[in-house]
């Protein structure tokens, strides 16, 4: 009798231990995203979203409800603004450790594979500067002043193709200045960057 509850414990223990991993794995999602940003920054001399660069990085999806997620994402971001003039090209590059934090609301639902084919996003990000450089700006002997924290508004659509195969875009804004205020004289353009990112997204 005695090894026969011990065995049912045992029993029990087990089926609770695979019975919350499943639901783990029902409630948290990871991925991967890779694609390109297409950037400018307002202020500095410049127009249009012609500073290109590469994005990447890790997807982590908390499941709220059924049509609704939280996204957390880590992506190296390069950003800036380029433009071409007679007398030279304007440069400037900007490099990111980027961590945005999204709500998705989601529909199209696909019954038979079990997946939405549409999402919208949006929400807020966090951005750390790792390094900033200049060419043939104004600001090329400034970029040291540039803020190292950058906190923005972003807005998306992401478009999957299966469970787990998607593409997407952003728009980004930052809501703080490109130039830090305690560092640089006041009477300088503050600059604002904005970008636009195209996405594809692979979720396991």
């Amino acid at each position: 009798m005695k090894k026969t509850l011990q065995t049912s414990v045992i029993a029990l223990l087990l089926l609770a231990i695979f019975n919350n991993e499943a639901q783990a794995q029902q409630r948290f999602r990871a991925g991967m995203v890779g694609g390109l940003n297409a950037a400018q920054i307002l202020g500095d001399d410049s127009a249009g979203y012609n500073k290109l660069g590469l994005c990447g990085g890790l997807r982590v999806i908390t499941v709220l409800q059924d049509k609704m997620d939280i996204i957390i994402e880590m992506l190296y971001s390069q950003r800036g603004s380029y433009e071409q003039f007679i007398l030279g090209d304007m440069k400037i590059n900007l490099k990111y450790i980027e961590i945005p934090v999204l709500f998705a609301y989601k529909d199209w639902y696909q019954k038979e594979d079990d997946f939405y084919k549409v999402q919208a996003v949006g929400g807020l990000s966090y951005g750390r500067l790792l390094k900033a450089t200049a060419i043939g700006s104004l600001h090329d002997e400034e970029v040291e002043n540039f803020n190292d924290n950058d906190i923005s508004v972003t807005f998306g659509a992401d478009f999957f193709m299966n469970k787990h195969f998607g593409f997407g875009a952003r728009w980004t804004r930052s809501l703080n200045r490109l130039y830090n205020h305690s560092k640089h004289e006041e009477g300088l353009d503050s600059l604002v960057g904005y970008f636009l990112s195209f996405r594809t997204m692979y979720i396991f």
